[in-house]
């Protein structure tokens, strides 16, 4: 198995890459121990078919938890990136024919929940910044540390203070509205009404009006996803800097035992 050369890649990306490096020399020396090969592929199985809690591999240690800790933190930022990228992908589909569920009222679900993700996303963001803070307590590097979690700190809250405000006001004032949906559901009334004519007539405009402001949604979340990865991006530029070297090898916490 091979390093992965850090040149290759870009912020979360490159920040990934460098944590699996930094734990390749133990992953080496498992694979190359046919008992310990074993004793991983048991644990795999015992995974996928859920016979039980894994059995630790060895004795833990603070390096070994703050490593594990901060691939935690990854995948929870990973992860929402991708559900973002899934609400776009969802948008553009409607599946349900027979369902009592309107087109509408199914493309406003995918908005929230896109405007939800976001505010997640700066909070995993923010969290990983103070687990870096809290286990750099006593490290002689804690006052630069600090100044430069601040200032990302700072970066990632101006960055999306806009879209955080809207998924705020649609949690603690009022659900989330605009023009376009408001004139959706207004339609939507007149579909039901006796008049087979006035329905037909409502649902022509309804289904030509609906794919325009679905086309115009999903731009605007496929933009927010495109903003939120540089945003991501440009803040593991600077954290890298932060919590590995020059040769990309990770530093751990000076109080942290082996």
């Amino acid at each position: 198995m091979r390093r992965l050369k850090l040149s290759s890649f870009k912020g979360l990306d490159k920040f990934h890459a460098a944590l699996a490096n930094d734990r390749l020399p133990d992953v080496v020396r498992w694979m190359k121990s046919k008992k310990k090969s074993q004793l991983l592929m048991e644990e795999v199985r015992k995974h996928i078919f859920d016979l039980g809690p894994p059995t630790p591999p060895g004795r833990r240690t603070g390096r070994k938890n703050y490593h594990q800790r901060l691939i935690y933190h990854l995948a929870e930022i990973q992860t929402t990136l991708d559900t973002m990228r899934d609400i776009e992908f969802y948008m553009g589909r409607f599946p349900y024919s027979e369902a009592k569920v309107a087109r509408h009222r199914h493309l406003m679900f995918h908005v929230q929940a896109f405007l939800n993700e976001l505010y997640i996303l700066q909070e995993r963001l923010l969290q990983l910044l103070a687990f870096i803070e809290r286990q750099h307590r006593k490290d002689a590097r804690l006052d630069h540390i600090k100044d430069v979690c601040a200032v990302l700190k700072n970066f990632v809250t101006d960055s999306m203070k806009k879209g955080v405000a809207i998924r705020g006001r649609h949690v603690h004032q009022w659900r989330l509205s605009d023009n376009d949906h408001d004139r959706l559901i207004g339609m939507s009334l007149y579909m039901m009404t006796p008049s087979g004519s006035v329905q037909r007539a409502f649902k022509v405009y309804y289904d030509s009006e609906y794919k325009r402001i679905r086309r115009s949604r999903r731009e605007w979340v496929a933009s927010g996803i495109g903003v939120s990865q540089e945003l991501v991006d440009a803040y593991f530029d600077e954290l890298f800097n932060l919590v590995f070297d020059d040769k990309g090898r990770l530093v751990y916490p000076s109080q942290l035992k082996f």
